[in-house]
């Protein structure tokens, strides 16, 4: 059972009109739908860090305007969290978006990737060029455009210390993954007075399994 199921949440601003899950490969992926009408707008997850509740801004604006569709990338939120590494190989998010387009009756959607969601929107318009209407890509983490920062030290070794980018290391996550929660999120949220966004990626963050 996800870690989150039967935890209370923050109100939102608008709850989905439908909900369900699709499993596939034994995996239960969550999804949600909002609004009516075209076009369909896929709010693709990012990688497992934290669920579909980081689109918490944009879908009531959204959802005025078009149907949206989300979902919990699996690892977080209400999906599974398949233990196996490779359940978590990059087609697996594409797959699973196909798999809650089919679960929600959305033939065709303008595809919404942030971060890690890019590189699976990627795969899905590359693959299913049928099923993705246009594709948006915000702050892409993939293979065409590598954080330097990031990618400067190594993530499978351990170091003497962890500082900056250093936190983003198996390690350390081990060791203080909190730490590098509140560290990440900081730099993700660079504008003024942005405590409310980091504590709540925060508190999402510590809701993956381990």
């Amino acid at each position: 059972m996800p870690a989150t199921e039967g935890c209370a949440e923050q109100t939102r601003a608008r709850y989905p009109d439908d909900e369900g899950y699709v499993e596939r490969d034994g995996v239960r992926v969550f999804w949600e739908l909002y609004g009516s009408g075209e076009p369909t707008i896929l709010l693709l997850p990012t990688w497992s860090i934290i669920h579909s509740r980081h689109w918490k801004g944009q879908i009531p604006y959204l959802a005025r305007h078009a149907r949206v569709l989300t979902f919990d990338g699996r690892g977080n939120g209400r999906s599974d969290r398949p233990e196996a590494v490779d359940a978590y190989a990059e087609r697996e998010f594409a797959a699973d978006a196909l798999a809650v387009m089919d679960a929600a009756g959305v033939e065709r959607a303008v595809v919404v990737g942030l971060s890690a969601g890019a590189l699976w929107g990627v795969l899905l318009a590359a693959e299913h060029p049928e099923r993705v209407a246009a594709a948006v890509f915000i702050a892409a983490a993939a293979p065409f455009a590598q954080h330097a920062a990031r990618v400067a030290t190594p993530f499978d070794e351990p170091l003497e210390s962890y500082e900056g980018w250093a936190k983003y290391n198996r390690h350390h996550w081990l060791e203080d993954y909190r730490d590098f929660l509140e560290f990440f999120f900081g730099q993700v949220f660079t504008e003024p007075h942005s405590t409310k966004q980091i504590e709540d990626c925060v508190g999402w963050g510590l809701e993956t399994t381990p």
